[in-house]
Parts: C-alpha cells; structure tokens; sequence
C-alpha cells in the first residue's frame, strides 16, 4: 500500500495531460476526503482519536461504521470477535478520555443513548456506574482503563489489526506494477543464482571425469606392469597402526594412488547438512586499511565499508560500470553506516564529533548534517524505519568519565528525513540503576520492527527495551543479567524474531538468548555460540600473515598511510600492526526471517560462521581471510566479511529446499 499516493499523483497528472480538468477536480477534492487515508493505518486512528479528543459520538460511530462495512465485513468470521473488542475498546477510551477531561455530560449524554442498548450485556454492566464513581482512575473496576500502558497496547494492537488487513488486501492492476517489478527482480536473482551453480555443477562434473581418466589410465598401467610390492620394513610400520586401519607416513610414500588427507576439503567437521548453497565467494579489496564497519544496501547491489583511515568507499560486486566512491572524514571518526532502507541513494554515517551526514548516492554529495546534543557526541549506531523517511541513532558521550559526571548517561534520537529534522528524544537517566548498582551505559544495538513502528535497544549494562516510534517511549523492558546463565550481559545485538513474538539477543560472551516480547523478562531459550567470541589478534608483526601484493588492476595502488585511529603507519597490505577492533557489534548479523546469524567464528577469527537460532549450533563456515575478522552483514542471499587488512569477502548463497520422502 506505500504506492498509494504515488499513484494517485500518477493519475492526476495523467488527468491533467488529457485535459480532464473537471475530473481532475472531482478526484483532487475526493483524495482530500479520503476515509480510507491512503490505507495508512496511522492516519486511520488519528482521525478515530479526533472523535474522541472533540467529544464527538456520532461521528466516532459512523466512521467506526464505515471502516465495519469497507474491511472488516470482509473478513473471516473467525475475526469478528476481535473487531468487536476493537469497537468496545474504542468506545472505553471515549468515557476514559471524558472522564479525564471533566466531561461528565458527555459521558451521562452516551448512557442515555445507548443505555437501553447495552443494558444487560456483561461487557458494560459496570461502566454504568462510571458517572459515580469518585475517583475512577484508582477504582478497581475502572482503574486499567485509565493507565497509559493499557492506552499504548490498544493503540498497536489496533494499528497492526488494520495493517494486517491492508496489507492482505487484493489490488488492483494498477498497484500490482511495483509489487510485479520486485518479483520479477527477486526471480532474475535466482535465475542468475541457478545459472551459476549449474556453472559450477558443470566444473565439478569435468573435474570428476578428468580424474576418473586419471584412475583408468592408472588401472590399465598397473595391469600391464603388474602392482609395485610395498616396503614392508617393520621399523617403520608400527603394528597398532596396522592394526587399526591407520596408515604411516611410509605407507603413504609407496602407494602413489592415495591422495594426502590435507587435499581434501571437510566441509563440516560437525556432520550438519549445509542449509545454504554457496554459489560464489569472492574477495575484494577497495579500502587500504582496516575495515571498521561495513554495510551492504538493502537492494543488495551496493557495499559501504569504512576503514581505520575515516575514508568510506562506496562499490559495486555485482559487476556494475559505476565508479567507487571515495568519502574521507579527516576531522572525525566514522562510528556508523547504514542505508536508508527503501532504496540505495541515500547512505547515513555517523562520527565521534556530534555528526550524522547524509550522503546522497545521485548528486554524489552530501545533502544535510544533522548535530546531536554536545553532551552525547559519538554516534554509535543507526538504524533505519523499513516504511518511513525516518532512522533512530544513539549518542554517547566521549568518556566513561564524563559519563560518571552527568545526570544523562546516553541518547537515543529519531530524526526525518524528509524535513531534516529531529523528531524525538529518549534520554538515558544516570539515576536508573543496572544490577550491578553501575549506572546504565549508553545503547550499543537498534532494531526496527517489520512495520516501522516498533523498534529494540540493547546496552552495555545488559538492558532490553521496546520502543514505540511515535512516542519514542519504552513500551517495556528487562535486563539480560538476572537471568543469564553463563552470559556477560554486555548487549552486542538484539532483533527482534520474524513473527515479532520474541527478541533475540547475543551478548560479548557468546550467549544467545532469546526473549518473549509479550512477557518482560521472560527467556524462552538461551545457547552457546560455540567459536564466538574469538580471542582478539596477536598483533606481533612477526605473527601477522601477509597477504599476497597480487590484485586486479581496478584496484588502487598499496601505499602505507597515516591512520587517525593510531600512531602507527597502517599499510593497505598489513606489514605492521593491524587495526584490532573494539566493538563486537558489527560482527554479527541475522539473516531477513532471523532462522539464522553470521557471526566472526572459527579458526582464529578470520572465518564467518552461520549459525541457527534455534538452538545456537553452528551450521556452515564460510571461507576465511587471512586476518582478523572486523565486521559482517547478510541481506537477502549475499553476506559480507570484512578484516583488518581491508579485504571484503562476498559470499552469494541461495537456501537449499528439502522434500521429505
């Protein structure tokens, strides 16, 4: 329903440039009355609460009725309860809001209306003594009804009720175009998906048919010559080995047909089935230094990655023709990237020195700075709403000493992008106190819900909150810590499950957790994950790896150069001390229906590894670095490693299909 509006400009315009003027005016003047409110579903309980707020009755009941005869008529009948709670509710918060407004006439007027009407139904027999009660906001029967929780619960149920309907609606041709452009997008990406593996499948074919040639050959040899006979000294054959199978290195040397264990690739020492086909796994290099963060658009044409020198480099993968866009921040830190989430023009960053700029990807320049508060200047993360021209970011201030000295110990802002302005603010309290009796330390994680209008935090002192985006007001939360098994607390990703019914959290020790979003406080499962965290680089450049100086020629040239992050010269092929990374935020990532995560894994942190969320156990290793991993993402079918030599692997992959027999 978000090409609505579009669409309804489309058709004026085309009005216009037929010359149907008085049609144009007719539909400009019926856009402007719309009861549907362009299926916005925010829109629609505005203008309910309009009612309300103006003691209107009638018109709240009429517009109720109207939206009863256009959608939820229409529904299964299994549905009709629900509407009717709606309806109750709605009428409820009527008297609520009358009562708090001193409207006792108003609210004498509704029971002599429609007192004959609900007399006897066991739904209203105590609200009639709403008018007499005293203090109904602390009496029993009333005193729910007038919290602002159960104001707040309403409201989102009601507006995902609505969204659920529009969003299950059957449209017409007209608005099927976008949907029509997505999907034929989604098949060429699995046509070209498919093609690749058959390329691949094709590979592997030839190979096994050269070495099937290569046995024959090897066959038909020892037929005319007859088999070697092998050494059969008893000093060099130890008699336990024979014994159970296992062959010495003596053994290996005298049987030319057995290729050495160290060729062959195991693929999953665990003995999982590999959920995932990987049909490419290529490695790039466009940045010259440690990678800190890297993001890929939510298109999935596009990578962002910023390294230890300030400068993001904006490239394509997939073969594009488009340059590589090179930003340098030489004033400032780069703490955060994140693509705004409807298309791929317009990339957000955030620094250490009170700055969030928006780059504009078309003009190829940055379009607007916006300030956050001198108290909170480092700007640790940034989300954006999957619906809305509208991202949430958090501040913190420079130091955990100046944040033992205020009375505000983090930030967390919504800022539009359409009016470039600051929306709202959450402000941290210094007098809420963690578990640990240590005041809460600024937010490290957010994550928006699938319609924009929720969305999730996590901190350092091991706090979960839930937020509703229009207040920007905590709806609930809990802290980690009290009941975590073995983990630190310290949040390092929280996201909320594809069905929205739970959040999973992974902290700094490892632990996977996963939490009810109806019940505060409630864990429904907690696991390992075993390889994550890995233990931090050894920096020694006598234990440093090098990586080969051989490259395509569209990469620039090595050369060392001076890091704002550090004293030391950090080449582009590390030769000195690498970047080793400070936050372990950036190295995990849940894939779009949160069945599985990307985490920095095995084999010293230089391997992504994919890991099911449903009980925490590895399932597929990608391919590794030769450093340290620093950062990972996954959108849609392509997850990204980045590492502290500057080189990013991307790995396509499409989910494998299994018929059970």
């Amino acid at each position: 329903m978000n090409s609505v509006t579009q669409v309804d400009e489309l058709v004026k315009e085309y009005l216009l440039f037929r010359g149907f003027s008085n049609t144009f005016r007719v539909f400009e003047q019926e856009c402007r009355n719309d009861k549907d409110k362009g299926f916005q579903a925010d829109k629609i309980i505005e203008e309910l609460f309009s009612y309300i707020t103006s003691s209107d009755i009638d018109g709240l009941l009429d517009y109720w009725k109207y939206l009863d005869l256009r959608y939820f008529s229409r529904l299964d009948a299994r549905f009709f309860e629900s509407v009717k709670k709606f309806e109750i509710c709605l009428i409820r918060y009527y008297l609520v809001y009358a009562t708090q407004q001193k409207r006792k006439d108003k609210i004498l007027e509704f029971f002599e209306t429609f007192g004959a009407e609900l007399n006897g139904n066991p739904e209203w027999l105590k609200w009639f003594g709403l008018p007499f009660s005293k203090n109904p906001a602390s009496d029993p029967n009333f005193e729910t009804f007038f919290t602002r929780q159960w104001l707040e619960t309403f409201t989102i149920s009601l507006h995902n009720f609505l969204n659920t309907i529009f969003q299950n609606m059957s449209l017409p041709s007209l608005l099927c175009f976008n949907l029509d452009r997505l999907h034929r997008k989604t098949l060429r990406s699995e046509i070209e998906s498919l093609r690749i593996e058959i390329e691949n499948l094709k590979k592997e074919k030839a190979n096994g048919d050269t070495e099937i040639t290569s046995l024959k050959q090897k066959v038909a040899q020892h037929e005319m010559t007859g088999y070697p006979r092998r050494r059969s000294t008893a000093s060099s054959i130890n008699k336990h080995e024979i014994d159970n199978g296992i062959k010495s290195p003596e053994m290996f040397a005298d049987d030319q047909s057995m290729t050495p264990i160290s060729e062959y690739d195991i693929d999953d020492s665990h003995g999982h089935i590999h959920p995932f086909t990987v049909t490419s796994q290529e490695m790039f290099l466009e940045n010259t230094s440690g990678i800190t963060v890297a993001k890929i658009s939510h298109q999935g044409n596009l990578i962002a990655s910023s390294d230890v020198d300030n400068i993001i480099r904006i490239w394509s993968y997939a073969g594009s023709s488009s340059p590589t866009v090179k930003l340098s921040n030489s004033n400032s830190n780069i703490l955060s990237l994140e693509w705004e989430a409807r298309s791929d023009k317009l990339l957000l960053y955030g620094t250490d020195e009170q700055l969030i700029k928006v780059y504009n990807k078309e003009s190829r320049s940055i379009i607007h700075e916006f300030k956050m508060d001198e108290q909170f200047p480092k700007v640790n993360q940034i989300s954006c709403s999957p619906v809305e021209s509208l991202f949430a970011c958090s501040g913190s201030p420079k130091s955990i000493d100046d944040m033992c000295n205020r009375s505000e110990t983090g930030s967390l802002i919504t800022l539009n992008l359409k009016t470039m302005t600051i929306q709202d603010t959450f402000m941290l309290k210094a007098s809420s106190k963690s578990p640990s009796s240590l005041p809460l330390m600024p937010i490290e994680t957010i994550k928006f819900n699938h319609n924009g209008q929720m969305l999730v935090t996590g901190d350092k002192s091991g706090y979960i909150r839930i937020f509703d985006i229009r207040t920007l007001t905590p709806i609930m939360e809990w802290n980690i810590s009290n009941s975590s098994k073995i983990g630190s607390g310290v949040i390092c990703s929280s996201q909320f499950s594809f069905d929205e019914n739970s959040i999973y959290v992974v902290d700094e020790s490892g632990e996977l957790s996963q939490w009810s979003s109806r019940k505060p406080g409630s864990v429904m499962s907690q696991s390992q994950l075993q390889g994550f965290p890995p233990a931090m680089p050894i920096t020694s450049t006598n234990l440093t790896p090098k990586l080969s100086r051989k490259r395509t020629p569209s990469m620039s040239s090595i050369r060392s150069i001076k890091s704002t992050r550090s004293t030391s010269s950090i080449p582009a092929i590390i030769e000195s001390t690498p970047y080793v990374p400070t936050s372990r935020v950036p190295m995990i990532a849940f894939n779009d229906d949160t069945e599985y995560l990307v985490c920095v894994g095995d084999n010293g942190g230089t391997q992504g590894v994919i890991y099911q969320t449903s009980n925490g156990e590895q399932v597929q290793t990608l391919k590794s670095h030769r450093q340290y991993l620093t950062a990972v993402d996954w959108s849609e079918n392509t997850i990204i490693t980045a590492a502290m030599d500057g080189t990013v692997r991307v790995s396509r992959m499409s989910k494998k299909h299994y018929c059970i027999l």
